[in-house]
Parts: C-alpha cells; structure tokens; sequence
C-alpha cells in the first residue's frame, strides 16, 4: 500500500471515529444519572466494603472448618442482607424524590416518558446488585476448594437470591409515588421483612441436614409448571409496580393502561394453560392434577383481582391525542379500547370480560375432571355451588359496588380516587356486619335477608341454612333456641346469583355511559385535523 493510500486511508477513519459516541450516551440518561449517583452513595460503597471484609473472614474460618453449616448460612446472609436488604431501599424513594421536588416535568421535556424513568432508576440499583453478586464468586471459589460443595446449586441459589433482591428493588422503585411517608414506610418494612424471611427460610432449609439444595427435588416433583407457578407471579408484580409507577410520573396523553392490562391477561393465560392442561396420575385431591387446578386457579383469580382493582381506580383520560392512535385502526381500533382506555369505564370491562373468560375455562376444567370415574369429589352438591356463587361471584360484584354507588350518589360532589373507593366498601361492609348482629341479638336468621342487596350477604346465608341443626358431634340442635334461616341452597344459590347479576350489570350501563363522552372524543378525532384545535383540553369525564 502506498503512502498516498495510507493516508487517505487514515483520514477516512479519523471523521468515523470522531463521530462515534461515548459509551454513557448509548444509555438512558436517567439510568446514567441513577447509577453515577448510586456508585457513589454511601450505602453501596460502605456496604460493598463490609460485605467483601465479612466474606473474607468468613471463608477463612470455612477451610479451618469446612463442614461447619452455620459458616455456610452467614456466607449467604451477608450477601443477602446487602443485595435484598440494603440496596433495594435505596428505590424506597426513588420518584417521591423526583415528585418532591417538582423535576418531573423537567424530565419529561428531555423526552423520556414515564416507564423510561422509572426503569432507568431501576436498573440503576439492578447494576449495583449484579456489581455485588460478582464480588461474591471469588469466594465462592475458594469455598469450594474446603470441599463439599455443590457449585451448580450454590451459584442458582446465588441467583435466586439476586432475582428476589431485584423483585424487591422492582416493587420500592414502583410503589415509591405514593405521597404520604408513612405508608412508604410500611411498605418498604414489609417488602424487606418478606425478602429476608424468604432468605432465612431457604437458608434454614439448605443447611439444615446434609446441605439439600431443593432446587433439583422442586424440578423432578413439579417440572417446568413449578417454576412458573413459582416465578411468574414475583415478575408479573415487579412488571405491575413497575408500570404503575411509571403511570403516575408520565404524561397525561402516555397510554397508561395497555401494557399492564395486555401483559396481565397473557400472565393469566398462562396460569390457566400450565395448570390446566396437566394430565398426571388419577387419585383423589391429593392428586397432582388436582393441585395443579387449585394452585392455577388461585393464581389467576388474585392476578384478576389485583388487574380489575387496579382498573376500576383509574381516572377517565378523554383526549383527541389519547384516542388517536385507536381511531386511525378503524372500528377494530375503537373496540379495542374499550378494554384498553386509561380509565374505569374501560377497566370495567376488561375485568368482567377477563374473569368470565377465566371463570369459562375453570368450569370446563371441572367438568373434564369429574368425568374421571376416579374425580369424583368434583360432583359438586347444591351446597358448594351456593357457596362458589355465593363466595367468588359475591367478592366479585363487591369489588365494583363502591364504582356503581360513587356513580349515582356521589359522582358530581366528590372525585374518584383510591380513597372514595375504601370510605365506600367500609360502609358497604359496616352495613353488612350491622344486619348480622341485628340478626344475631334478635335470635332471628331470617333478618339475614335484608341484607340480600349486599353481594357477600350470601355466605352469610350459607352458614346458617338448614344443616346448621347439626353440632360439631352429630347431635341434634335445639331448633326452637332461635329462629333458623328459612331458605335452602337452592333458594340462596338464585338470590345470589340475582343479586350479583344485577351489580354487574349495573356495573356494565355505567361504563356503557361513561363511553358517550369517549366516542365524542373519538368522533372529534376522526374528522381530521381542522377539528382538532383544543386537542389538549381534557374533556369533562362525567
């Protein structure tokens, strides 16, 4: 090559390197920021320190006495008590901060919306786990050279604990919003008390006997259906906190709710086709099938509870903007929002329509089992279908009876918000609890029955129908010593089933209202943009 080519050569380079950018500005810049400052926090540097000086002495004690179990149990506390203790509390106040002192706006100028804020301070105290969780494996080397150790199941266990550190990080950074200290406070003690005594229990677990590591038992008795019903639900609420903090410190016109509401049905889903599609050994309720149905029914009915709760608190967000990307997809466009829309009336339906789904599909798993000669402890009597209707359907129709009376009483005197919602359900409850004790001290169950507007009255009903004779020893009760609720199952299983109805349905014409002013917006939107001149003016909700 001549010099003339070198040259150019090297000159051609030279601008392509110049232009190539710095490694910190291929980051977020809120993760840049986070993480500069979290490096230099106290927390981590002291808590690195300590930790590094206290795994030192504690691994030279362990080759003096490798078989010593206690020395293994402080080796992972002290890792634990810095990568699930300290360092996840640093997210306690990760967007009050930024809430207090009013940058939020600032923030969002620098277009990044609210889930990149709330991720990048997250995944700044992530990186400061992982940096721990590396300067552990050093020592874990040396540990295995003392002997007796299983390196495979010590390092899962080295990331478990990592992954319930950052699950604890996750829920503080998305919870961290709320305003009021004391309620941080209280959470911030709770998630740490559940992570440590996640720990400690594992701990006591592993080296209790012969260093039984568990993990590979867990997988030959439950397989890959244990590890979702054990790992999806700690991701899907660290996504859940995640994304609702991120809906609090975003903008007005950010599609809050699609995320969380789509990624909640699929976690369901899956909840539902890991248990229910298992096909193991016949028996009766001990059996594993029939775990597997109970422990994915379980699941999927408190991740609805939480989706719908969660979706019926929602304000109402009716702008052009909003709406836009919805209205462009046609009429399949505005259907979908329906049940993804910021805002109750949209979360009403996304809940009735993902729990009658879930609901579909647990009464034909119950079907498929009780046509199982040997299932049959699912040929349910009219007592337990009262007491299903009665029970999951009235807690159900509770959930949404703060909305329906919020909406007719007090709809036009006071807002909508988490406290609206507690104040009502107290008294709905209040309410409840004074009919049981009038019917108590006046001896008489049938006053139970003025309470049948209440949806959870049922399981009142329930406990004291007919069968309610009978004492614990198979005598006889006295019938003349009170008056004795005169309705049967099957009486109590329709009223029930009426009254829940009823609620929903009253639920449903709500929404159904409440969408006038959506399909407004929508119209607005779909006449182009000559009409669109107060686009960023919120229309009233209603």
């Amino acid at each position: 090559m001549s010099v003339t080519a070198a040259n150019l050569s090297v000159g051609e380079t030279q601008p392509v390197i110049s232009r190539l950018p710095d490694f910190s500005e291929r980051l977020s810049p809120m993760l840049v920021k986070e993480l500069r400052q979290g490096m230099r926090s106290p927390v981590f540097v002291w808590g690195l320190i300590v930790m590094n000086f206290f795994l030192a002495v504690i691994v030279w004690l362990t080759m003096l006495d490798p078989d010593e179990n206690e020395l293994h149990q402080m080796f992972f506390g002290a890792y634990c008590v810095l990568v699930c203790g300290l360092l996840p509390l640093r997210a306690a106040g990760a967007l009050h901060d930024e809430l207090r002192g009013n940058t939020i706006d600032t923030l969002i100028l620098t277009r990044l919306n609210g889930w990149r804020i709330t991720l990048g301070k997250w995944v700044a105290v992530v990186a400061q786990q992982c940096l721990a969780a590396v300067t552990v494996l050093p020592y874990l080397i040396v540990r295995y050279f003392a002997g007796g150790l299983n390196v495979p199941m010590e390092l899962a266990w080295l990331l478990i604990f990592l992954l319930a550190g950052m699950g604890s990080a996750a829920v503080l950074t998305g919870l961290s919003w709320i305003r009021y200290f004391l309620f941080r406070a209280a959470i911030m003690m709770g998630m740490t008390f559940a992570t440590g005594a996640f720990c400690v229990a594992v701990l006591d677990e592993m080296y209790s006997y012969n260093k039984e590591y568990m993990i590979d038992d867990l997988w030959k008795e439950f397989g890959w259906r244990g590890a979702i019903f054990f790992l999806l639900p700690a991701i899907h609420l660290a996504f859940f906190c995640l994304d609702l903090g991120a809906s609090k410190v975003g903008s007005v016109v950010e599609s809050k709710a699609i995320r969380r509401r789509v990624f909640g049905a699929v976690v369901v889903f899956i909840y539902l086709a890991a248990g229910y599609s298992y096909s193991g050994t016949s028996g009766g309720w001990f059996s594993k099938d029939v775990m597997m149905f109970f422990a994915a029914t379980t699941l999927a009915g408190f991740t609805i509870a939480l989706l719908g709760l969660q979706a019926i608190l929602e304000k109402p967000v009716n702008l052009v903007s909003v709406v836009i990307p919805w209205v462009k997809r046609g009429r399949a466009g505005r259907l979908a929002g329906r049940f993804l829309y910021a805002g109750w009336p949209s979360g009403v339906c996304y809940f009735l329509t993902l729990l009658g789904l879930a609901a579909a599909l647990a009464f034909w798993r119950v079907h498929a089992l009780s046509s199982i000669t040997s299932r049959n402890d699912f040929n349910f009597s009219m007592r337990d279908i009262a007491t299903s209707i009665a029970g999951f359907g009235g807690i159900t129709a509770t959930l949404l009876v703060p909305l329906v009376l919020w909406k007719w009483l007090l709809s036009r005197r006071l807002p909508w918000h988490l406290g609206v919602y507690l104040l009502i359900l107290a008294g709905v409850c209040t309410l409840q609890f004074a009919v049981i004790s009038v019917a108590s001290v006046t001896a008489n169950q049938n006053m139970l029955k003025w309470g049948a507007p209440i949806p959870t009255m049922g399981l009142s009903w329930v406990m004291e129908s007919e069968d309610r004779y009978w004492d614990r020893r198979g005598r006889i009760m006295d019938a003349d010593a009170e008056i004795r609720l005169d309705w049967g199952f099957d009486n109590i299983a329709v009223v029930s089933g009426l009254v829940i109805q009823l609620w929903l349905l009253a639920a449903v014409l709500c929404s159904l209202k409440a969408f006038r002013i959506t399909t407004a917006v929508e119209n607005e939107a779909a006449a182009g943009p000559g009409r669109i001149d107060r686009e960023e003016e919120p229309v009233p909700t209603g």
